[in-house]
């Protein structure tokens, strides 16, 4: 008769569990700050682009690859992020207009229109430091 003997290192798993609360407050505070980071580009108006009438008041859109200028808010205020288990979140657009504003689009006269990114730059800066607060918990840090 054969015997396999086999020991199961399950620290990791353990440390996880351990862990799972600040896991946890790292995913939300992460997606909170990527939500602030995105806002924030759009609300200071960084390039001026072309200037057009808009109501009562003239508006600069943004040079391709910098994030959109604010007109009337409606954008920024529909940026959200929303917790969807308890290891993960996403940033949700309110505004119809918020993909194609972040990664372009095709006019009418066939023309391309953008990119004016401001979500996935903001998701590029934290994303370093995500990542090292992620191993350092899994680590048994704080």
């Amino acid at each position: 008769m054969i015997r396999i003997k086999a020991k199961l290192d399950d620290a990791g798993l353990r440390r996880y569990r351990a862990n799972l609360h600040q896991l946890e407050r790292v995913v939300l505070a992460t997606a909170h700050m990527i939500e602030g980071d995105a806002k924030q580009s759009i609300l200071d108006r960084r390039s001026r682009g072309n200037e057009y009438p808009r109501g009562d008041k003239v508006h600069f859109s943004a040079k391709p690859g910098n994030p959109p200028n604010s007109d009337f808010g409606n954008l920024v205020g529909s940026i959200l992020p929303i917790k969807i288990g308890k290891m993960s979140a996403e940033i949700a657009f309110g505004a119809e207009y918020a993909i194609p504003l972040e990664i372009g689009w095709i006019g009418p006269s066939v023309n391309h229109n953008g990119p004016f990114p401001f979500l996935r730059p903001a998701v590029d800066r934290h994303a370093r430091v995500f990542a090292q607060a992620i191993a350092a918990i899994m680590k048994g840090g704080r």
